[in-house]
């Protein structure tokens, strides 16, 4: 599992849609089956094999192992990463905040795979947090800081709420 995955346009479609972010928010906590998503999520297990297969064409999802139940062969699903970051964010006219935004997606995608035995959660937010630390140590960055927060000022004299 990586920490980050870049999304084409379809990829973005797919992770946009309510049910595949469930999906994909158990797969990142743990490898499940489709039954044990259908029950957790209280999905028909049609609909959510379906979505599996969708998710799996488009690289979002993997099959993590199987297990054995009877005569049959169960398939364990999960993320191929923590966080899906639409291509389109890439494409955004540079600011100071998508300068900050930018230097720290670096540093938290240098972070490679996600050991089997490490938690998900637990590794995303010392990468997150680690990330935010170097970033704002850098220099410049309090001066883009200064810029955003009087951007902020001049949108709530003009009466919009941020």
């Amino acid at each position: 599992m990586k920490m980050i995955k870049v999304l084409d346009a379809k990829a973005t479609t797919l992770v946009s849609d309510a049910l595949n972010q469930r999906i994909l928010k158990e797969l990142v906590m743990a490898p499940h089956s489709v039954s044990d998503l259908s029950r957790k999520l209280n999905v028909p297990v049609l609909k959510i094999w379906r979505r599996i297969q969708h998710l799996t064409e488009a690289k979002l999802i993997e099959v993590a192992g199987s297990r054995k139940i009877g005569n049959l062969e169960q398939k364990l699903y999960r993320a191929t990463a923590t966080q899906f970051v639409p291509q389109q964010l890439f494409q955004v006219k540079p600011s100071a905040y998508s300068k900050i935004q930018g230097e720290m997606l670096k540093i938290f995608s240098s972070f490679d795979d996600i050991p089997k035995e490490g938690d998900p959660t637990d590794l995303v937010l010392y990468a997150q947090m680690l990330s935010f630390a170097e970033v704002f140590e850098k220099p410049g960055v309090q001066e883009s800081i200064v810029e955003i927060k009087e951007h902020l000022a001049n949108f709530r004299q003009r009466g919009i709420k941020n």
